[in-house]
């Protein structure tokens, strides 16, 4: 699958790339998406402060931080007309909450338009919302840190366990979000990933 994105032109030819983090800056702020700049590069401080903690390169998980939410320049209505047209898997709950379908858009984009090939860094892309059924620790860094990294007034109610339970394991800390969501009656139409993680999570974590 791949994304036409001709009317980007200004991003710097792949041949003369220097600073992806530059790259990134431009294309989300071009499209004014300036909170949206400011959230991945606290995503991308967090996730690599995560990655130094529990032993995973820590430049993977920056580079992750910066392009998990490149979609961000796409509508989601788009995003899900996207994924009908190159007839992609869509999720029950993505098909209701097309917001969803941008962690996937962001990966695709990442491996188009950025030149990221490695599968394990597209992988945490993919999931930082919803986390796949068996999770690495890449994908459970990014999945926490686009957490920790509130950028909205006041502290999320459930930050405080999400951090006590990081110093217990990786495991633990994305469960504990993951039930917050559950139990507290935040998520309306789960998606099929994350319930599957959720029960991978409560076996692993023990």
């Amino acid at each position: 699958m791949h994304i036409d994105l001709t009317d980007y032109s200004y991003l710097t030819p792949l041949s003369k790339r220097i600073d992806l983090r530059e790259d990134c800056k431009n294309l989300l702020c071009l499209h004014h998406k300036e909170k949206t700049w400011e959230h991945v590069q606290q995503v991308a401080k967090v996730a690599q402060d995560l990655a130094l903690a529990y032993s995973i390169d820590p430049q993977s998980a920056y580079i992750c931080g910066l392009l998990h939410d490149i979609s961000a320049i796409i509508k989601p209505e788009d995003m899900l007309v996207l994924m009908k047209e190159n007839q992609q898997d869509i999720d029950p709950a993505e098909e209701k909450y097309p917001f969803l379908l941008h962690q996937k858009i962001s990966a695709l984009i990442a491996q188009d338009y950025f030149q990221l090939s490695d599968p394990t860094l597209l992988s945490a892309i993919a999931c930082h919302t919803t986390l796949h059924k068996q999770p690495t620790k890449l994908d459970m860094i990014l999945f926490l840190a686009d957490k920790i990294a509130w950028d909205q007034a006041g502290e999320a109610p459930y930050l405080q366990a999400l951090r006590a339970s990081l110093t217990h394991s990786l495991e633990l800390a994305c469960l504990t979000y993951i039930d917050y969501l559950f139990d507290e009656g935040n998520l309306l139409y789960p998606h099929q990933d994350l319930i599957e993680a959720r029960q991978y999570l409560k076996e692993s974590a023990l």
